[in-house]
């Protein structure tokens, strides 16, 4: 009975596109990634200045502004490739407002490779948010 309850506890994914401020886009493990500032739509299917918050085991976490940058095999001069970066906030920043930082960055190839190019490891929720928000692998829309 309390694995029953645990799986019904856990919290649900919310496609980004339909998602709402503090609604859970990404649980990975006993990690779960809130959307804390809306994601402004870019060109032609990316994604940018959005605000997140990692919450684990409960506890409220960091915050993090996240861009992600969404490709489609084949797309005249586009890279083969989704590219999903951040860097984490303080408490009094929110994001949107510094720009240009960022703490860790993932390229994730459309041939199943994934690549770290930030200054540290890309957090290992970051490849499940880059589908949510890329709207890819089982967020793909039907």
């Amino acid at each position: 009975m309390t694995a029953m309850q645990a799986c019904t506890n856990q919290a649900r994914e919310t496609p980004s596109h339909e998602a709402e401020l503090g609604d859970t886009l990404v649980v990975e493990g006993d990690t779960e990634v809130r959307l804390t500032h809306a994601f402004k739509p870019g060109e032609p299917n990316g994604l940018f200045d959005g605000g997140i918050s990692v919450i684990t085991d409960g506890s409220e976490g960091i915050r993090a502004e996240v861009n992600a940058v969404c490709s489609m095999p084949d797309l005249p001069n586009w890279p083969e490739y989704d590219n999903i970066y951040g860097r984490w906030l303080s408490d009094d920043e929110k994001p949107g407002v510094e720009g240009g930082k960022t703490d860790w960055q993932l390229l994730l190839y459309f041939d199943g490779e994934a690549k770290d190019k930030g200054r540290e490891k890309a957090p290992g929720w970051a490849k499940r948010l880059a589908q949510n928000l890329c709207r890819k692998g089982d967020f793909q829309d039907n």
